[in-house]
């Protein structure tokens, strides 16, 4: 399936308004699309210079063109492009969940630098009957075959075994206080790595992961954001553990109110929160080599 050319929602309630003078009785309804309209854009637009004022790994963000699309029907998700020229340089997912206050809030979802976004017509599966996913690593196309399923990776194209199944999203197992939400900005940012770094060209991270031994005390946001670790690498199962994904770490951001996002590395740089991160994955820290001899004298 080829992936739908983005339209804004402001394209659809012009549209809209044209027929309002035919349809009486449905002003209201319209302004109520406004509304929502402008409070969207608004806020992609508050988040978008929040990120590009505290990280200049974004700086092509800055006067970047928006395009928005649903993912999936009813799943209150959007998929926000940002390109510029005829590049694209980047990605937000932006959710919308209930709220205490009488309309329902949005919230940052993820978001991500790099020509290939998520669900990118590069990667997309040529099958009509693919429906996009959204579950952060596990987002994926869901191929309808004539016998059978399959599941496509949503940022890389890598179709899976045809055994593989999907999970009830863990996504949807997020709080508010988990998310960046209106009002609050990208306050700091950490870079460890600002070139790629293959997860494989040190394999450290897999021996605690298969080793028969006591767990290790799990990795802390303060352990990230405080040691000056040499690589930080995230290994994520996924898909009922049949699909084991490293990621290596390559920023770290901080928002208002301690909602943190952690940066890895995967056919550009995605971030994600790290409450999600921290429900699928295991991070492994490798410590410089200068602080390994000293604490073995």
């Amino acid at each position: 399936m080829t992936k739908r050319t983005s339209v804004s929602r402001s394209l659809c309630f012009a549209l809209l308004l044209a027929v309002a003078f035919c349809l009486p009785g449905q002003t209201a309804v319209l302004a109520e699309e406004g509304q929502w309209d402008q409070r969207f854009q608004t806020q992609i637009g508050e988040w978008k210079n929040s990120i590009v004022g505290q990280d200049p790994q974004f700086a092509n963000w800055r006067d970047a063109r928006i395009d928005v699309q649903t993912l999936g029907a009813n799943q209150h998700q959007w998929l926000v492009s940002l390109t510029q020229g005829s590049k694209q340089v980047g990605y937000m997912v932006v959710g919308e969940v209930p709220s205490t206050e009488s309309k329902p809030t949005f919230v940052l979802l993820e978001y991500g630098l790099g020509e290939y976004i998520l669900f990118d017509d590069t990667f997309a599966p040529r099958e009509i009957a693919a429906e996009p996913v959204y579950d952060g690593f596990a987002s994926h196309w869901l191929v309808s075959l004539p016998k059978e399923q399959q599941v496509v990776d949503a940022k890389t194209g890598e179709r899976y075994l045809s055994t593989t199944r999907a999970e009830a999203p863990v996504i949807f197992s997020l709080q508010e206080q988990d998310l960046a939400v209106p009002g609050q900005k990208l306050v700091a940012a950490r870079i460890i790595h600002a070139e790629e770094v293959n997860p494989f060209d040190n394999i450290s991270w897999f021996a605690p992961l298969v080793q028969a031994q006591a767990p290790e005390r799990a990795v802390t946001w303060e352990d990230l954001w405080q040691k000056k670790a040499e690589d930080i690498t995230l290994a994520v199962s996924l898909y009922h553990s049949e699909v084991l994904s490293p990621f290596s770490v390559g920023s770290l951001h901080m928002w208002n109110e301690n909602k943190s996002y952690i940066g890895v590395w995967d056919e550009g740089l995605r971030f994600l929160p790290y409450a999600y991160a921290n429900k699928v994955g295991k991070f492994h820290i490798r410590k410089p080599a200068s602080e390994k001899s000293s604490l073995s004298e």
